[in-house]
């Protein structure tokens, strides 16, 4: 059992890295940032569910928490800058990102609709608003 795809989402957002970076690819800074981003997502949210059980176990364990930023979140505002929320799907999983935090403004391929869409594909939050 890892980490798991809600928590890195969350951990990718707090610490402003692009979630297609590989990690033999990530700076010294980066690799800081990604170590206490992990920290404090995990800390933070084993404190909410303690909170909420308190001695018990939670009746129903869930990825898809109202209070993410970012998982579960398509399409919905970032919390730290109100671009919408991103997505990539592969398979039966799926990334949430911020393009505007993470990466730099550029919407990331999605491989379904990139491959549908080729040329038509936004590759920026501009582009996704219509705005260039």
């Amino acid at each position: 059992s890892g980490i798991g795809n809600a928590y890195s989402d969350e951990i990718l957002l707090h610490a402003k890295l692009t979630p297609v970076k590989r990690t033999g690819q990530l700076s010294d800074d980066e690799i800081e940032r990604l170590y206490h981003s992990a920290q404090a997502i995990l800390v933070d949210y084993a404190d909410r569910i303690r909170a909420e059980v308190g001695d018990g176990f939670p009746s129903k364990v869930t990825a898809f928490r109202p209070d993410m930023g970012v998982h579960g979140k398509y399409n919905q505002p970032c919390p730290m800058c109100g671009s919408p929320v991103q997505r990539i799907v592969y398979s039966s999983n799926e990334v949430n990102y911020c393009a505007t935090c993470q990466n730099g403004g550029k919407c990331l391929a999605d491989r379904s609709l990139s491959r549908l869409l080729k040329d038509d594909w936004p590759r920026t939050i501009e582009e996704l608003d219509g705005d260039e």
